[in-house]
């Protein structure tokens, strides 16, 4: 019952969402960002610790940018209510994109390619970005908990051009993907416990995803970082960087240098904007 409720509220604020003109979806994404501030102590303890110790700033700064990465969440939930309403023309005003170049190039190698980011900005927006330009973009998705709001998202996911590997199939259908040479959107930014790698992330021990360096290894696809920043909502820049190739006989401790090198520019873009990244995961859980 509980599942059937929170679907049917959903389809009601989607359905009025896009009745209604932009200005209804930035109040409604301060309003749920607020309320999740207000009721959830724990995770915004958790945030401030975390900035603490990553960026070293003080109490009055902290909760200036929690209270943003609230706000990010929200507008994202309302972005997403109206993400398969959108058009490539939509798209084209709402995005700037910067080195998008890169992934046509990386794409002409014919061997597919890893889309690594993280999660940063309205990162569920960058694949709907890339679909509606016209890009064969799949994304490994966790399953939800509510069963009935997993086969809503990714039907709209679907929808917008988006396909959905899930988290349990991951291996076998990105190799799929890849091998047809289409893009794998991978975010490599959670905490990995025991199947990861120790690597370096804010000065700090983080169990790391080595996804992204393996898929490359094995398929020969090409690894591009890109990151969609929020600028404010319906307004993002999509920054994609040089792609990078890593070869088959790549040795297991060159393969962490490199994936340290893609968490060392998911660091510098939190850095450059920090209210855009989820302070509220237990990134550094493995090793606390």
């Amino acid at each position: 019952m509980k599942d059937k409720i929170s679907i049917f509220l959903y389809n009601i604020l989607r359905f009025v969402l896009q009745k209604l003109p932009d200005k209804a979806g930035l109040y409604l994404g301060r309003l749920v960002g607020y309320l999740a501030y207000l009721l959830s102590p724990a995770r915004r303890e958790h945030s401030r610790l975390n900035l603490k110790k990553a960026l070293a700033v003080n109490e009055k700064e902290s909760k200036r940018l929690i209270k943003k990465v609230y706000q990010n969440l929200g507008y994202n939930l309302t972005e997403f209510l109206i993400e398969d309403s959108l058009t490539k023309e939509d798209i084209e005003k709402m995005v700037e994109f910067e080195g998008l170049e890169y992934l046509d190039q990386a794409l002409k190698k014919g061997k597919g390619v890893i889309l690594y980011t993280a999660h940063f900005g309205n990162w569920e927006l960058l694949g709907a970005v890339l679909a509606l330009k016209g890009y064969q973009i799949n994304s490994i998705a966790k399953k939800q908990k509510n069963y009935l709001f997993d086969q809503k998202i990714n039907k709209i996911r679907n929808k917008i051009g988006i396909g959905v590997i899930p988290k349990g199939l991951a291996v076998r259908q990105a190799f799929k993907k890849l091998k047809a040479k289409e893009i794998v959107a991978i975010l490599g930014d959670q905490d990995a416990r025991s199947k990861g790698w120790k690597l370096n992330f804010f000065d700090r021990d983080a169990s790391t995803y080595a996804g992204a360096v393996q898929f490359a290894q094995r398929t020969g696809a090409v690894i591009v970082p890109a990151f969609l920043e929020r600028e404010n909502f319906l307004d993002h820049k999509l920054k994609i960087y040089p792609p990078q190739k890593i070869s088959q006989n790549t040795s297991e401790a060159e393969l962490k240098k490199r994936l340290q090198s893609l968490l060392n520019l998911t660091e510098k873009e939190i850095r450059e904007n920090p209210a855009d990244w989820l302070w509220l995961h237990k990134r550094w859980k493995t090793y606390n």
